[in-house]
């Protein structure tokens, strides 16, 4: 893991110190930093695209997640509502696929969405089996509020890795869109 630490029932967070005592993070007096050690060799995880991918999509998704803080939605719900808002009466299926979220995970967002008023299902005209996905106003509007908030997130990145350099990263992982 990403040096999370977690108890015995698998929740991330700090150790249980026990009555009375106190953690080591806890005695660090007020108005001084702690002195972090230095960091754990990653035995060449760094040299892989792989693990560097991973560990930028985290950064990236924990600062769109606090972008969209104050909306309360995810950043996966929030790419839902933006499929529906370019692709009214999209079906689940086609959502699932477009985003590579499972069917049955993409059910209970939408299932979510719906329950908050952003979402509505309709049979479909063209396949009675399946449910058009639309926008509710509430939902339209949510999507135009998160794109401040996107267009902050999206500033982040590239402060982070520059303009030409976010350019060409999109060019060289857009065959993984498909």
């Amino acid at each position: 893991m990403s040096g999370d630490r977690s108890d015995q029932s698998g929740r991330a967070g700090p150790r249980a110190a026990g009555p009375g005592r106190r953690l080591a993070e806890d005695l660090t007096p007020p108005g001084r930093r702690r002195q972090r050690a230095a960091p754990a060799d990653l035995g060449g995880l760094d040299a892989l695209v792989g693990y560097v991918v991973r560990r930028a999509q985290l950064w990236m998704i924990q600062d769109f997640r606090r972008a969209l803080k104050g909306l309360g939605i995810t950043p996966a719900q929030f790419s839902v509502l933006r499929v529906i808002a370019c692709n009214p009466g999209v079906s689940q299926v086609r959502v699932a696929e477009a985003l590579a979220i499972e069917r049955a995970r993409l059910v209970q967002m939408i299932d979510s969405l719906e329950a908050a008023g952003h979402v509505e299902r309709t049979r479909s005209a063209i396949d009675r089996r399946s449910h058009a996905l639309h926008l509710t106003e509430s939902g339209a509007a949510l999507v135009k509020q998160a794109q401040a908030p996107l267009e902050a997130h999206e500033r982040n990145v590239v402060a982070r890795i520059g303009a030409r350099e976010k350019d060409e990263l999109r060019r060289i992982l857009a065959p993984f869109l498909h």
